[in-house]
Parts: C-alpha cells; sequence; structure tokens
C-alpha cells in the first residue's frame, strides 16, 4: 500500500480538527441565549442582552371590528367601525369605559375612510409596542392614571382591550399607558396618542 504524503496527512488531519470542533459547537449551543418571558423577547449574550417588547394587546389587525376613543380634555367621542369615522360630544371621562363606552351620541363630523386608511388605523392599534414597561407602580406615583388623558377600546370578535393614556413622559416624546386597568404600565411613544388627537380634529 502506498504511504500518503506528509502534505495529505497534515489536510487530513486538519479536516478531522475541524470536524470535532464544529461538533462541540453545535452540541453545546449557540453563542447566545433566546428566550421568551410574558411580553418580553429576551437574546442574551455573553456580555449584554436585547430586550425586545411584544405590543400590548395580542390582536391580529384583520380581527379589529371597532376602534373606539375617548379624549375628556376636549370631551370627544370617536368611534371608527366598518370603515367610518364617527365624532361628537359626551360628557364623561377615561376612570372606566363602560360609561362613556356605551353612551350614544350625535355625531358631529363622519367620514367614510378609504380602504388604505381604515387597514393602517387597525395595523396601527394592535401594534402598540412598548419602549419600557413598569412592573410595579411606586407608592406616590400614578403616572396620570388615575384620571387619564384618554382612553382606547380595540374590539374584535370575541375580545374587548381597554387602554388608557396617561400623562406624557418629562421628555415629552412618550406616555404611559395600561391595559384593562391592571399593571404593568407601558412607556409608549406619544404617536399613538396624537393620532387620535388628529382624528378628534377632522371636520
Amino acid at each position: 500500500m502506498n504511504k500518503l504524503h506528509p502534505a495529505a496527512v497534515k489536510i487530513l488531519l486538519g479536516a478531522f480538527l475541524l470536524g470535532i470542533i464544529y461538533l462541540l459547537l453545535i452540541t453545546s449551543g449557540s453563542d447566545h441565549d433566546l428566550h421568551e418571558e410574558d411580553g418580553i423577547h429576551i437574546e442574551g449574550h455573553e456580555d449584554h442582552q436585547h430586550v425586545t417588547y411584544r405590543p400590548v394587546v395580542d390582536v391580529e389587525s384583520e380581527t379589529i371590528v371597532m376602534i373606539s376613543a375617548y379624549l375628556p380634555h376636549t370631551q370627544t367621542k370617536i368611534t371608527i367601525y366598518d370603515g367610518l369615522l364617527k365624532t361628537g360630544h359626551i360628557n364623561s371621562d377615561c376612570t372606566d369605559f363602560r360609561d362613556w363606552a356605551i353612551s350614544s351620541f350625535e355625531p358631529v363630523y363622519q367620514e367614510e375612510l378609504s380602504e388604505r386608511e381604515f387597514r393602517e388605523l387597525r395595523n396601527l392599534y394592535s401594534r402598540i409596542t412598548p419602549d419600557f414597561r413598569i412592573e410595579t407602580l411606586p407608592e406616590d406615583e400614578d403616572y396620570g392614571l388615575t384620571n387619564p388623558d384618554g382612553c382606547l377600546i380595540i374590539q374584535t370578535d370575541n375580545r374587548q382591550y381597554f387602554l388608557q393614556f396617561g400623562r406624557q413622559s418629562t421628555q415629552g416624546f412618550s406616555r404611559y399607558l395600561r391595559v384593562n386597568q391592571e399593571e404593568p404600565v407601558y412607556v409608549i411613544s406619544r404617536y399613538f396618542y396624537t393620532e387620535l388627537q388628529h382624528l378628534a380634529q377632522r371636520d
């Protein structure tokens, strides 16, 4: 039998060692760890972590049948149902949704939304993704949620979510939000609230 050339032996030995290293890598796992907690996606690396929050309500946009909101400062109620936007005025507050949500009102403005805008609004409010969340409120801080600046109902075929908008953050770029009057409190972009203000101001 012919002997292998020394160079070929080195190549074979190198390939064997690389194979061993590869097997060790795939059996010991990747260089980071993925796991899920309630509402949070965490990707852990050796020296840091990436934290990604899920939307505050777990709905698919196409399942939303109605969006209804109330802004106490202007006493404006907004409803979006079947592509029709209606706004009007009632005297209520956002401490509880039962009072204003079932209140009938005479619309002072109504508009048939385009299919695209109706779809975009449902997409927007199905994807309220927080930047941060506060698990337990300090005793001396309510983040403006005792008397909220606004509230929103997202209605699907079989579920209803009640969202309360607290005060703006100190920097003014965010707002505090609570879902179904329960903790945690979320810090979200102010855009979700200002969009309701823009809808209320249409005429």
